[in-house]
């Protein structure tokens, strides 16, 4: 039977199929990178971007960086993930929210901080831009994820109006340039010195005063550049079910942009008025989504 002779297949020839995209490969939702989101991004710059988010950051939900650099698709990131930790730049780490649900966490190791100061340098981001590593906090992380889903719907703003984000500062590096330099004025010259520096540097960086004369900090503040060169912050606080009323008022009244972490926080900002608004929204993430749905 194996040394038959194979005859030609008389049916015709399939015609040629009318999809000119590439095929994809992997998982069936596995669409080729240049597709995601209408995008034409290609997988180097995503993995570039996401990379940089992570150092940015110092943590990162794995499904929030898949959603926000790499469409989605999950295997297109575990594609990157996976490469990222073989070459001993990225660790992963396991979480919990506030409903119990358990989600994963990236950040870079000390070799994935200089890779990506190199990326985000060739990103055309702000040569001080702080790339860090970050401890992982298991009562915190929920809400430290949070500000990078936050961020990036501030971003996907200002990319909407023609602006690129060139800098983020995190709330301790905000805090520690004001402190170090109040407390340096301090040490010269006195306790009023201090408070006088202490305003013109939070007044340099763009931070309110509230009616104590304390400086009110921002989990994130973002700079950049609109299409005409000239540049701007967004000042970005993320709002817990455990916020009180005064404090999100007096940041909203300071022009931060709200947004909440969970449905608790979601009504207070609707008690507020602040909620449903083009300026805030409902952060459901990792913590938010059923357990069998949260892994990648």
């Amino acid at each position: 039977m194996f040394d038959r002779t194979v005859e030609p297949d008389p049916r015709p020839a399939a015609p040629p199929s009318r999809n000119r995209l590439p095929m994809r490969k992997g998982h069936r939702r596995e669409y080729a990178a240049s597709r995601a989101r209408g995008s034409t991004i290609s997988f180097e710059d995503r993995c570039a971007g996401a990379l940089t988010d992570i150092g940015v950051f110092g943590a990162v939900s794995y499904r929030d960086l898949a959603e926000a650099r790499f469409g989605g698709h999950p295997h297109t990131t575990g594609r990157a993930v996976n490469d990222w930790i073989g070459k001993g730049w990225v660790e992963e780490h396991r979480a919990t929210g506030p409903n119990g649900n358990p989600f994963k966490i990236l950040s870079l190791t000390r070799e994935g901080i200089a890779e990506a100061r190199r990326k985000a340098a060739k990103r055309g981001m702000d040569p001080a831009q702080r790339i860090r590593t970050e401890r992982m906090r298991p009562a915190e992380a929920g809400h430290d994820t949070a500000i990078y889903r936050a961020c990036q719907k501030e971003r996907q703003r200002l990319a909407e109006r023609g602006a690129t984000v060139k800098r983020v500062r995190l709330d301790a590096e905000l805090k520690s340039a004001v402190a170090r330099a109040s407390e340096a004025a301090r040490l010269k010259h006195g306790r009023q010195a201090a408070d006088d520096e202490r305003r013109r540097v939070a007044n340099e960086l763009g931070l309110p005063l509230d009616g104590r004369d304390k400086v009110l900090y921002p989990d994130a503040q973002i700079e950049y550049e609109d299409a005409d060169g000239r540049t701007g912050r967004v000042n970005v606080e993320v709002a817990s079910g455990n916020y009180r009323e005064p404090a999100v008022r007096a940041k909203a009244a300071a022009g931060f942009v709200i947004h909440a972490n969970g449905p608790a926080a979601a009504g207070l900002l609707r008690k507020l008025g602040i909620g449903g608004s083009e300026r805030g929204s409902w952060l459901r993430g990792p913590a938010d989504r059923d357990p069998a749905s949260v892994e990648i």
